[in-house]
Order: structure tokens, then C-alpha cells, then sequence
């Protein structure tokens, strides 16, 4: 029943997707680099493509999203992931709707049901990160939210989690 998150082994390297685009390992340097330039992946994102590949697991994803709090170890970061993660989402796209939905659609992110602006982020092959704004009002401050595809906590711990984050945020912003 489990999968496997790294499509091949070829050439000296193990090779997946991250927001959509196609990075290889190098083994056994454990090198990240994006194939279409060969450029380097920013560190954080380096670093958790290697924690999978020494002690990362998949099971399929089952269709139910959870939000960070609802993960088995999300009470004891909230508060950090909160102020690392959501509210940095939050007040860097909640007072532009247009320019939130086109940062999603340049990491490969597709518009999903529900309240806010949302949109499902392919971040590895079977984990999927739904990301949804609520625009600032007159009397309240923009809102966002994270949730993860329930099968992220056998790939990912707390900390991890936070590293996925800014890999989005900064992918959004154009920095990979």
C-alpha cells in the first residue's frame, strides 16, 4: 500500500516533482537540483527532499485534508507554524486575490471548492497542500489557512512542515 514519492533511479540520481516542476537527487552526494536548469534547490527545500529519501514514507492519500493542528504533533508547533507559515500567507497575498491566484497557478496549483480563495498544491507526488486566503475587510485583517493531505504525517514531522511552507511561499514569490 505504500508508494513511493521519487518516480525513478537513473543516471545517479532519484527524480520526483516539487510544485509541479522535476528535481533529481543526486546519490550519493544528495544534491537537489530543478532538471529543466540544473540550478540548486534553496536549502530548506534540499533538506526535506533528503529526509524523505533516508526516512520519508507515503501511503496513498485518502481525499481528507487536515490542518496543521489536526496532524498528531500539530498542537505543540501551532503557534510557530502559525506565525512562520499562515500569517506570513496571509499578509502577503490576503489584500491581492489576483496576484494569490497567480503565484498558486506558477508552482501548479489548481483552484478548489470552498470558502476563501483556495487552491490545491501539488507539493510532492501524492501530498497534496491546500492553500486558502481570506481577503483583508474593513474591520478585519486578511486570513489563510494551510491543510495537508492526511497521509503528510508518515512523510513529514512538525518541523518538516514548516520547511514546506516557506518552499511554497518562497516558490510563489519566485524564489526557488
Amino acid at each position: 500500500p505504500y508508494t513511493t514519492l521519487f518516480r525513478s533511479y537513473e543516471g545517479g540520481a532519484f527524480h520526483t516533482r516539487l510544485l509541479a516542476r522535476p528535481v533529481s537527487v543526486s546519490f550519493p552526494a544528495g544534491e537537489a537540483t530543478w532538471d529543466e536548469s540544473g540550478e540548486s534547490l534553496r536549502p530548506g527545500a534540499e533538506i526535506l527532499l533528503l529526509r524523505l529519501l533516508t526516512g520519508g514514507t507515503l501511503a496513498p492519500p485518502t481525499g481528507k485534508l487536515l490542518s496543521y493542528a489536526e496532524l498528531p504533533w500539530g498542537e505543540t508547533y501551532l503557534t510557530q507554524f502559525r506565525g512562520r507559515c499562515i500569517q506570513r500567507l496571509a499578509f502577503s497575498f490576503g489584500n491581492s486575490p489576483e496576484r494569490f491566484a497567480e503565484a498558486c497557478a506558477s508552482i501548479g496549483g489548481t483552484r478548489a471548492e470552498g470558502s476563501g480563495l483556495s487552491y490545491d498544491i501539488p507539493f510532492l507526488p501524492e501530498l497534496t497542500i491546500r492553500l486558502t486566503v481570506w481577503p483583508a475587510e474593513e474591520d478585519f485583517p486578511p486570513a489563510a489557512q494551510f491543510l495537508f493531505s492526511s497521509n503528510i504525517a508518515l512523510a513529514f514531522s512538525a518541523e518538516d512542515l514548516a520547511y514546506c511552507g516557506d518552499v511554497i511561499l518562497d516558490g510563489m514569490k519566485g524564489r526557488f
